[in-house]
């Protein structure tokens, strides 16, 4: 009998056992995951299950920047990583439209897809060259569209410090178009001219070249009607302007000024027709194939 309770007791200790041991064993292996994941290799910072390793960090500094930057930047960047999150955590709390939300992210992400596949296509199988034949008809017939808003010259611009040699002979160079006098003062830039625009053989903002310039001009277009060359000296340097032509504010672009933006009116166009074209197809061919049905009117 004492044989028997001790078998029960004994059989009972060793279920006990056995439980404690798968017990324990669940427990280590519970804290091993936990353990496992909150050594994430490269972690810098964490807010709940979410990390930033020391990979993403590096990829969003910038180039370039000192070691004392480059450690402002991280310092300033983490912080911030840290409370987007936090944010995030509340905002997830506390919307309580989430599936609005919901859809507008999911509109984003199709919008995003489609953008980038577009992309893709377009660099793939578009022909982006704009014929010079095709400008000129542009141009043409919507004359009426390039109408410049400020004036716009040819010319050159210099900009030297006013201790450098023969200022004298520069000043008599920048007034001439003639090849000498181009050749002295490309000679003479190699070493002494700060800023040199030679820009005889095509249309430049007036306003742009003045951005260079301190000089304040309160009536471009009354200026260049009186004005053939500019002469500035301010704080150690002198800016030299030969204005050799010009076209008025009001005036019709020329067409080697409109270009650039005729060129780009036209890739446009040619990409929505591109794109219009593929939807169409892959539309067509939707409804051939079945893919798509439509059930009773629309409206």
């Amino acid at each position: 009998m004492k044989l028997s309770v001790l078998s029960v007791n004994y059989s009972k200790n060793m279920r006990y056992s056995c439980y404690s041991a798968v017990a324990i064993g669940i427990l280590f292996s519970f804290s091993a995951c936990t353990l496992e994941k909150k050594e994430m290799p490269g972690a810098i910072v964490s807010v709940g299950d979410r990390y930033l390793t020391r990979e993403m960090l590096n990829q969003v500094i910038p180039d370039g920047l000192s070691h004392r930057d480059s450690s402002s930047f991280a310092d300033a960047y983490v912080r911030h990583w840290a409370e987007d999150e936090l944010v995030y955590d509340v905002a997830q709390k506390n919307i309580p439209n989430v599936d609005r939300i919901e859809l507008l992210v999911d509109k984003y992400r199709r919008e995003l897809f489609v953008h980038e596949y577009q992309k893709q296509i377009l660099s793939e199988k578009l022909d982006a060259e704009i014929s010079a034949e095709a400008v000129k008809n542009y141009y043409r017939t919507h004359l009426d569209k390039f109408i410049l808003k400020v004036p716009i010259i040819k010319g050159l611009f210099l900009k030297v410090a006013e201790t450098s040699p023969e200022i004298k002979n520069l000043k008599k160079w920048y007034r001439n178009r003639d090849h000498g006098s181009i050749e002295n003062i490309e000679k003479y830039s190699l070493h002494n001219i700060i800023n040199y625009e030679y820009f005889y053989d095509r249309w430049v903002s007036f306003d742009e070249v003045l951005s260079a310039i301190p000089y304040s001009v309160s009536d471009a277009n009354r200026f260049l009607q009186t004005h053939k060359y500019l002469e500035i000296n301010n704080e150690g340097y002198w800016y030299l302007l030969n204005i050799s032509d010009y076209l008025p504010a009001g005036a019709n672009m020329p067409l080697d000024f409109a270009r650039t933006q005729i060129e780009e009116i036209l890739l446009n166009q040619k990409r929505m027709d591109f794109l219009h074209q593929m939807n169409n197809e892959l539309y067509q061919e939707a409804l051939e194939n079945r893919k798509i049905k439509y059930y009773g009117r629309v409206y």
